[in-house]
């Protein structure tokens, strides 16, 4: 059934007002610094939805930063979800509280959320994830499964580029770029490319339906749920991403502010911040490329995805060209514990399609609930 929004200012419908969307970003729910009695390392928070609402921990994709869950705050609270994200070690005001300083630990990170999620009373939660989000929130499943209430909720996650039928463009860079490579050859290029398609699923303001295919090892059928989808090509993105590789930064903020322009005001304000976050993360801290090198295996993650046993529920585009669908098949049949989801018509940001992210939230708030 499609959700009918009864407030104007509801994110489902890509509308919001200018005021509220800076009340929300003004609001100090939205930028806590959280100090852990454990290291004296400070972590950045962002906290929307819900104030009372069931706790659900939000783990963002590379270069995302904690406040990109502002976009979900009303969809949050109709749910009646506290959805909480964190900056990761070396975003905005988050330490790096690695052993080795510059030098991501999985395992260290999980016991860093471990205390994190103490000190903000959240005994037990919800987990979804968002791409490089995966891999850090599975490690933590591996450390404290019994604190995870429901299967974790991973979008577009990301899979190691050794999988096959990862992208080759991938596997190139994690076997032969250097550390010093990496900030520029994965966290411009192809997030900059990909920030770009993310657009065509953002200038609608009518919701639409989407039509998931579910599989999981134990079972050889396949479950359909049939919905409209909103018009997403492949080629259309193909186009966008050769294109972007060669903006300068001067016309890559006039496309910014002429996409800005198809959406609602509030939106396209939380929007702009978002970006010009991401950018000065990039620019001036160390976050970026730290989860790059997780990203591409630079550092030792510690374990498998085979090695996991929490129940996952993986919601994966047919047409992302950031992990493709091919690299999740192959997954699908080494890992006992995973659903499968295949969004048709879907690419890597899944995340700013509010037809399923209504849908997901409508699934996590059933989940945490029974």
């Amino acid at each position: 059934m499609a959700y009918q929004s009864d407030s104007e200012d509801d994110l489902f419908v890509h509308s919001m007002s200018l005021k509220k969307a800076q009340a929300l970003i003004n609001n100090p729910r939205s930028h806590q610094v959280i100090t852990l009695a454990s290291c004296g390392k400070k972590v950045g928070v962002c906290e929307v939805g819900d104030p009372e609402g069931y706790p659900v921990l939000w783990l963002t994709g590379n270069m995302g930063p904690a406040m990109s869950i502002l976009l979900y705050h009303n969809l949050a609270k109709r749910h009646h979800i506290r959805l909480i994200s964190v900056d990761r070690p070396g975003y905005n005001d988050s330490d790096d509280i690695y052993s080795r300083c510059g030098v991501p630990d999985l395992f260290e990170f999980a016991d860093m959320i471990n205390e994190l999620t103490l000190i903000l009373k959240m005994w037990q939660f919800g987990m979804a994830t968002f791409s490089l989000g995966a891999v850090y929130g599975l490690a933590y499943s591996l450390s404290f499964t019994e604190r995870i209430k429901g299967p974790i909720f991973t979008i577009s996650p990301w899979v190691s580029t050794s999988t096959p039928g990862h992208l080759l463009y991938y596997k190139g860079i994690a076997k032969f770029a250097p550390n010093f490579l990496i900030r520029t050859t994965l966290s411009t290029l192809p997030h900059m490319s990909n920030f770009f398609n993310m657009w065509s699923t953002l200038g609608s303001s009518a919701p639409s339906r989407i039509s998931t295919h579910s599989r999981s090892q134990s079972s050889t059928s396949s479950s359909q749920s049939s919905t409209s989808s909103q018009s997403s090509t492949s080629t259309s993105s193909s186009s966008s991403s050769s294109s972007s590789s060669t903006i300068d930064d001067e016309q890559l903020t006039l496309s910014v502010e002429n996409m800005m322009s198809t959406i609602s005001p509030g939106r396209s304000y939380i929007h702009k911040k978002i970006y010009q976050n991401g950018l000065w993360n990039l620019q001036n801290r160390t976050g970026a490329h730290i989860d790059a090198m997780v990203a591409l295996e630079k550092v030792d993650w510690g374990y498998k995805y085979e090695d996991t046993t929490h129940p996952i529920q993986a919601f994966v585009g047919e047409q992302d060209d950031n992990v493709p669908l091919q690299a999740w098949t192959y997954m699908n049949d080494k890992m006992n514990n995973l659903k499968l989801n295949v969004v048709k018509d879907g690419g890597h940001y899944l995340l700013y399609r509010m037809d399923f992210m209504e849908e997901l939230f409508t699934t996590i708030e059933t989940t945490v609930k029974s």
